[in-house]
């Protein structure tokens, strides 16, 4: 946990101010009672001094102004302390692999960011202050207790000690109690993360009910705990204020016989009542620390977790050619935390200014050989080369930036047209850049049609969108970066037969001059590469042009046969764009 406070670096000055003002906040709160005291012995003898008066009202204004200020510096450090944590959670979650981003749910790791970050700076910061301020405040008052009378000043300490001796049990029970919900409560954040980012699939398949299950069982769980927490809070409320009245009635009783026999005076007695709070108080604020110790810890455990996590090396070479080849050679894999091997010992070439397609059923391997490319994972063994090179030895920004992918969904991030297709981007590009992109990419016509143009706001994942401007924004994007490895991961497979056609326009003029690597599972938009490459099991078991997988390749001839209505060999004559998916 100090770990992570030195590294957020909450600002020293404004914590030893707060500490300071606490302090002076203390001062007060132990003077009050023995002015007073003071005051009414005097009251007693019928002469009253008005700079006693006067010294009380200064001492209470004092007390009270400090600890406003006390509240008010450790609130702004509390802040800052939670901005600096999440700056830095955020920028770790960014350097992570996205290997690590398989084990654990996103909605968890946003619980890491917004809640468990809130219970470190709480611990660090308000109820730092505050034990600080407790104990000066409980120590201060058993000596000036003692001072005054020992034998009465047992009395109270002894009501006291055995109330907190029946209390601190049931405070132990609601730590853990809070544990638990904080645990519960990142999963069912969770589960809503995925459910709501995904509700048009919820809804498509009629699974409201399933997901509906899903959080009642988990807000139940929630609930319970609540429950059980109300149940201990309420005993813990009535039980802390039955043992401050049996505290203040004993003192009365026992004190009233004292001032009888001139042991003590008046004074001293309410000095006495006065003071139970100042112990007691401070006794309640250690039972709340330790209550946000035990959060903080668990929340510090899982942040470190996080930032423990091993990161992507960016370090590297720069990449030297711009249009070199890209090889697998003899490249097995498999994920992370599972035996069972994806790929097996594949070996691939990408020749520059050629267009090369990954074809076979699902789950064969073909996005699994796009994630390596990016360098999401590194293989198991074998190389992936570039111009001679292993990928491995180039900076990662090198490397990724020389790579354009336009996947099927065609993601959208928050913001403008302009924003979604300057993305990733780090020049500066004029709207008559931007705009020539998207004419190139055929999707000017629509954009102007938008009501702010290009500063229209699009909605979360796009949703303002069809498919196929989705794509066009996309392959805008792709002009503007211009990649010397294009990636088209089933760029065009959601499109209806129209749209397909504007956006293989814009595939066409996108793809020349560049290494192309196609995936699709819709062989009329594969036909014409230069190399096909057939994946089944981990393996390549064909390679070579559609002609020639159409004689050797019996596996992939059935494929044709089956997608193409019509013979075989008058689906190849046609032109790219005409073929016919069927």
């Amino acid at each position: 946990m100090w770990r992570l406070l030195r590294l957020a670096k909450p600002s020293g000055v404004l914590l030893s101010t707060a500490a300071a003002m606490s302090l002076v906040s203390v001062a007060g709160t132990l003077a009050f009672p023995v002015l007073t005291k003071q005051l009414v012995d005097e009251l007693a003898k019928g002469a009253v001094d008005t700079s006693s008066i006067t010294l009380l009202a200064v001492v209470m204004l004092a007390g009270a102004v400090a600890s406003a200020l006390s509240a008010y510096l450790l609130s702004r450090v509390g802040y800052d302390l939670i901005a600096a944590l999440r700056t830095l959670l955020i920028d770790k979650l960014l350097r992570l692999p996205v290997a690590s981003f398989d084990q654990e749910s996103t909605g968890e790791r946003v619980s890491r960011v917004l809640n468990d970050c809130q219970s470190i700076s709480e611990l660090a910061t308000r109820q730092a202050i505050n034990l600080l301020s407790g104990v000066l405040v409980l120590v201060g008052s058993i000596t000036v207790l003692m001072f005054l009378d020992t034998w009465l000043t047992l009395t109270v300490l002894g009501c006291i000690v055995l109330a907190f001796g029946v209390v601190l049990p049931l405070v132990a029970f609601l730590e853990k109690l809070a544990l638990s919900t904080q645990d519960r409560t990142a999963k069912l954040g969770g589960i809503l993360t995925h459910v709501l980012s995904e509700i048009r699939l919820v809804k498509a398949f009629t699974a409201e009910s399933r997901e509906r299950e899903r959080s009642r069982l988990e807000i139940q769980d929630i609930r319970n705990l609540g429950i059980q927490v109300a149940k201990i809070s309420a005993v813990l409320g009535p039980l802390i204020s039955l043992s401050l009245t049996a505290a203040i009635l004993v003192v009365l009783i026992y004190g009233s016989s004292r001032v009888s026999n001139g042991s003590i005076s008046i004074g001293t007695l309410t000095a006495f009542i006065l003071y139970i709070f100042n112990v007691a108080v401070p006794l309640i604020q250690l039972t709340t620390f330790l209550e946000e110790l035990q959060k903080a810890r668990g929340a510090s455990t899982r942040i470190a977790g996080l930032l423990q996590g091993t990161e992507e090396s960016t370090g590297g070479e720069a990449v030297a050619s711009s249009h070199g080849t890209l090889e697998f050679r003899n490249v097995s894999f498999s994920y992370p935390g599972r035996e069972s091997k994806v790929l097996h010992e594949i070996n691939l070439v990408f020749q520059p200014g050629t267009t090369s397609a990954l074809v076979g059923a699902s789950g064969n391997g073909k996005t699994t050989v796009l994630s390596l490319i990016e360098r999401f994972y590194a293989p198991t063994d074998g190389s992936i080369l570039y111009d001679g090179k292993s990928i491995g030895d180039f900076a990662l920004a090198a490397w990724r930036e020389r790579i354009g992918y336009v996947a099927q969904s065609a993601p959208i991030m928050p913001g403008t047209v302009r924003d979604n297709i300057l993305y990733g981007l780090s020049d500066d590009f004029p709207d008559d850049m931007v705009n020539m992109a998207a004419e190139k990419a055929g999707a000017l016509a629509f954009i102007e049609q938008m009501p702010q143009g290009l500063d229209t706001i699009l909605s979360e994942q796009g949703a303002n969108l069809s498919g196929g401007q989705r794509q066009r924004i996309a392959i805008a994007r792709m002009f503007l970066r211009n990649p010397d490895i294009l990636i088209l991961d089933e760029a065009t497979s959601s499109l209806d037969s129209e749209t397909e056609h504007q956006v293989k326009l814009a595939l066409e003029s996108l793809m020349q001059g560049r290494t192309n690597i196609v995936v699709a599972h819709r062989l009329s938009t594969v036909i014409h590469a230069d190399r096909i490459y057939f994946l089944d099991r981990g393996r390549i078991s064909g390679s070579g042009s559609h002609d020639e997988l159409l004689t050797t390749h019996s596996h992939y001839a059935r494929l044709v046969s089956r997608q193409f209505r019509e013979p075989v060999r008058e689906a190849v004559e046609e032109p790219l764009l005409e073929a016919d998916a069927g």
